[in-house]
């Protein structure tokens, strides 16, 4: 079956008015009078109005046909993870399912994914995130689409392209007077976040003036001190008398990244918009603030944030804070273990003494025994046996337990015989004067 009939099959399913309201529509467009502009524009205007309508209309009714995911479906919604460098962000109305007021301004809103695990647990467990890296190529950010279809693109990288506009297009500050600089910078960033074209004085007759092209360098390269002359030759030290101050930085960091074996006349570009950057967030504070809040101070070279190094300390002092209190930790429970091995020790050292003390009682036991009429045998005997693979076993007449022959000390009573293990025989003199067995009376010891 070919798309064409797929799609007319699929269509067949809108009911009779739906179907009868389109084919007037669209043989009305097609059959309407074109007599002047304003009536094609009204015309236009009209059925277009009408078919925005209709195919609302007829979306909400067939969702099963149109949209791949209803309302009340239990299905997880996905959700784009934005990753910048070490940043992890998300659109607001994709997370949350809406249509903010701002998809249909210029801004779009924002969530870190550290304040939406924190603040909003509750309600991502229906969602399923996947990883969207920001791409860039040198100079441009790869735009991003919406969920209304818009593009858009991160407000750091608009700032950038914006400046850089200034710089390397209409090449503004090489034509304003340095008391115009801090002026023009403060009307550029009155909108907070966003930034428009300023308007400034007399600003078709400072566009008039003339301005000079970054010159192309030598096959060999350039140095740090080919960057100086060249920002006096397009007149900056004039209008940013410290701007030479930035060019070490600047050019250490333009040769780090350098493409090819040798800096190249693009590099020289980079190198005097990176030093111009320096000194525009120098001149205006609230810039600085906007850079910073959208962590994109590392990427004006050579450039030093007071506020990123105030952070890092801050990190730095968490880190050691948190690596003081598990060594406090281990050292407590060091110092537990070091207790318990010396408590152990000590124990250790009471038994040894107890057995020690008990082994030459023991031994005295067995003296006396061996001098009183009660015999001793060292368990070396024969016993007769029933089969030559299974000898006879003897028991202890007290415990009652299996005499190990060859292992176990053995004592007999004098009177009938009988054998016990020389332990169990102590233990019962201790108590009784009658052997177990026979009753008869024992010698004392």
């Amino acid at each position: 079956m070919s798309e064409y009939e797929l799609r007319l099959k699929e269509f067949s399913k809108l009911n009779a008015s739906q179907n009868d309201f389109l084919d007037a529509v669209l043989m009305q467009s097609m059959k309407a009078p074109r007599s002047d502009w304003f009536s094609d524009i009204l015309l236009c205007y009209s059925v277009s109005n009408a078919m925005i309508s209709l195919m609302d209309k007829i979306t909400d009714e067939n969702p099963d046909l149109f949209l791949p995911r209803g309302e009340d479906s239990n299905e997880p919604i996905t959700v784009r993870v934005f990753e910048d460098g070490d940043q992890q962000f998300l659109m607001k109305s994709e997370v949350f399912n809406t249509k903010s007021e701002s998809e249909e301004s210029f801004t779009l809103s924002a969530i870190t994914m550290e304040k939406l695990l924190t603040n909003h647990e509750s309600e991502i467990h229906n969602i399923e995130f996947i990883r969207y890296p920001i791409t860039r190529a040198n100079h441009r950010a790869s735009p991003i689409q919406a969920p209304s279809g818009s593009f858009y693109v991160l407000a750091i990288d608009f700032f950038f392209d914006f400046l850089r506009g200034f710089i390397h297009g209409q090449r503004i500050f090489q034509k304003i007077t340095p008391t115009d600089v801090s002026g023009f910078l403060q009307n550029m960033s009155a909108f907070g976040t966003m930034f428009y074209a300023s308007e400034i004085s007399d600003i078709d007759r400072i566009m008039s003036f003339p301005s000079k092209d970054v010159r192309d360098i030598q096959e060999d390269g350039f140095t740090i001190e080919d960057v100086k002359n060249e920002l006096a030759n397009l007149g900056l030290k004039w209008r940013f008398p410290e701007i030479q101050n930035y060019a070490e930085a600047v050019y250490s960091e333009v040769d780090k990244r350098k493409k090819g074996s040798v800096l190249r006349t693009c590099d020289l570009f980079d190198a005097v918009e990176h030093c111009q950057l320096n000194c525009i967030l120098k001149i205006d504070d609230s810039l600085k603030k906007f850079v910073h809040s959208q962590k994109g101070c590392h990427r004006v070279y050579g450039f030093k944030c007071e506020d990123c190094a105030a952070e890092k300390s801050k990190k730095r002092e968490e880190k050691l804070s948190i690596l003081e209190k598990e060594l406090n930790e281990l050292k407590m429970s060091h110092q537990k273990t070091l207790e318990e091995v010396q408590e152990l020790q000590q124990k250790n050292l009471r038994l040894s003494v107890r057995n020690e003390t008990n082994e030459v009682k023991l031994k005295q036991l067995t003296e006396k025994l061996a001098q009183s009429k009660l015999s001793i045998d060292e368990g070396r005997y024969s016993t007769p046996c029933t089969s030559s693979a299974s000898p006879l076993k003897i028991q202890c007449l007290i415990c009652e337990k299996s005499i190990e022959s060859g292992e176990d000390q053995i004592i007999r009573c004098p009177l009938c015989k009988r054998r016990s293990h020389s332990k169990c025989a102590i233990n019962w003199l201790k108590e009784h004067q009658q052997c177990p067995a026979c009753n008869g009376e024992l010698p004392k010891y």
